[in-house]
């Protein structure tokens, strides 16, 4: 088998792999602004760099107790903060599979391949679940 006809990738990989590409690009685009706008005070903060960086070694309950930081979804009020701009647009590329996978899920649909639709819909239910706190494994 030659080089060649090993590489092949259905239309369904293309699809999500399109919407990775515009996903994870953006999503850097938005770590490098939301870290810009955080480190050089371009807008206000909840917690300064320095005292994050002094409280680094702490796990992240202990951290919540000594700095000002929000938890939970609590960040969605504070997102004209630049430390909570930064901390969303990690959340936000974390996402970033949800979105390709609910991109696919139509391509699926007209293959009519039912059990990768079925499981498709299944997982991004599953991730939006867990993302939003809704499964969470117990902790």
């Amino acid at each position: 088998m030659s080089m060649k006809e090993a590489v092949h990738a259905d239309r369904v990989q293309l699809a999500y792999a399109s919407v990775l590409s515009v996903a994870a690009t953006l999503g850097m685009v938005l770590i490098a602004v939301g870290y810009l706008l955080y480190v050089f005070d371009i807008l206000p903060s909840l917690a300064s760099a320095a005292d994050i960086a002094a409280h680094w070694h702490l796990k992240a309950s202990e951290l919540h107790k000594a700095v000002q930081v929000p938890s939970g979804w609590n960040w969605i009020g504070e997102l004209g903060r630049g430390d909570v701009l930064s901390y969303a647009s990690i959340i936000y590329l974390s996402g970033a599979t949800i979105f390709c996978l609910a991109f696919i899920v139509p391509a699926f649909i007209r293959e009519k391949n039912f059990i990768y639709t079925v499981l498709t819909i299944l997982q991004v239910c599953i991730l939006v679940f867990a993302a939003a706190g809704i499964v969470s494994g117990g902790h």
